[in-house]
């Protein structure tokens, strides 16, 4: 059996442990503090705990919205400690019944100050970021408006120019078809200009039908996995009148060991059109464009690269990232356009899961490089 319980402490030392207490402590009788420990008369701003006998709990106490604790029967509330000469205190005020019923009533003071500032920049930021929230979302029916305002515009602009394009077109096929009689050459040499001129302008409305058709993404693709010296070769078929008008070379270089690549050709075909179509649109006449495939890894994944490289001006550092914006332009572009190429082109490769970016060609001039995924090795080869 424990021994006997020691002689119960002192009233001295009762009460150096009620001042020890972190939280106020106060004895109230006829709603005045009849007693109070250190720590209450601390957060009061009284210099001594004597300094707050006798003062009434309406002195002592603001209402913050709660009440003050002025019977047991009133329960804990949120409140203002008066500091005299100082801010208020935000505490939480609870009074406690006395086991007898008796009038006086023991109250327990906690401050809260820093929970309430807390509470009150919780509510603020709360406040401030549904603002924000309401404001990001009316941007966003903003611009979502005015991109389906501008494509609607591209889209029936587009249509409008092509259908007169057509029928210039189909005349000159006519008109060099000699159907309605024979062309000297001069004649000749002027259709076919005008049949090239048609070619560049249904080009052009071609990049503006596709970035009004989608903005955000470039449609299904049909990835196949292939070699990509054939797309290569048949843009520059494509392009061979081109290239020869302005007396450009095309060099192709394949590395070897260069895996196939998981890709939608034509697609491809419509990025590496554009591509090798700037470079010859720069590049001065006896020089060539250099158009090389490469494997590449990139954080531990396998790519193939395609780099198409050309002898003119180049493109400014500075303006490298914003080429691929939609509707931009640099002082380096002097062809007429609106800027859409290398958008679209830029849609199209990360479609792919891959990426585009410009630099500068070793010796001058322009090089843009493209990534495509690297499709498996077959089984018998890993």
């Amino acid at each position: 059996m424990q021994g006997a319980i020691a002689d119960e402490p002192s009233a001295d030392a009762l009460l150096a442990l009620l001042d020890a207490t972190t939280d106020g402590l106060a004895l109230v009788r006829g709603r005045r503090v009849a007693w109070c420990n250190a720590a209450l008369a601390t957060l009061a701003g009284a210099p001594a705990a004597k300094d707050l006998i006798g003062i009434a709990l309406d002195d002592l106490f603001a209402d913050a919205g709660h009440g003050i604790p002025m019977s047991p029967a009133h329960g804990p509330c949120r409140c203002r400690l008066s500091r005299h000469g100082h801010e208020p205190r935000a505490v939480l005020a609870e009074p406690i019944a006395s086991a007898a019923h008796r009038p006086a009533f023991a109250l327990r003071v906690r401050d809260v100050t820093d929970l309430h500032t807390l509470e009150s920049e919780v509510l603020r930021t709360g406040r401030q970021l549904h603002d924000a929230n309401r404001e990001l979302v009316e941007l966003r029916e903003r611009l979502r408006v005015e991109a389906a305002e501008r494509e609607e515009i591209l889209t029936v602009v587009s249509h409008e120019l092509r259908t007169p394009i057509t029928v210039i077109a189909g005349f000159n096929r006519l008109l060099l078809g000699e159907s309605a009689g024979t062309l000297s050459d001069r004649q000749r040499h002027f259709l076919e200009e005008s049949q090239k001129s048609c070619q560049r302008l249904n080009n052009f409305v071609a990049n503006l039908l596709e970035a009004a058709r989608q903005r955000a993404c470039v449609g299904p693709l049909e990835v196949t996995e292939a070699p990509l010296e054939p797309t290569i070769q048949n843009v520059l078929d494509l392009l061979g009148p081109l290239l020869r008008e302005a007396q450009v070379a095309a060099l192709v270089e394949i590395a070897p060991g260069t895996p196939r690549a998981r890709f939608d050709p034509p697609r491809i075909e419509q990025v590496l059109a554009n591509l090798i179509g700037n470079a010859l649109r720069y590049a001065p006449p006896g020089s060539q464009i250099e158009v090389r495939a490469a494997a590449v890894r990139v954080a531990e994944r396998p790519f193939v690269e395609v780099a198409v490289a050309d002898a003119g001006p180049g493109i400014p550092a500075r303006e490298r990232e914003r080429i691929f914006e939609p509707y931009v332009q640099v002082e380096a572009q002097r062809a007429g356009g609106l800027g859409l190429g290398l958008a679209i082109c830029k849609r199209i490769v990360e479609a792919h899961g891959g990426a585009i970016q410009a630099g500068e060609r070793a010796g001058g001039g322009s090089r843009f490089a493209f990534r495509l995924p690297a499709a498996q090795p077959p089984e018998g080869a890993r």
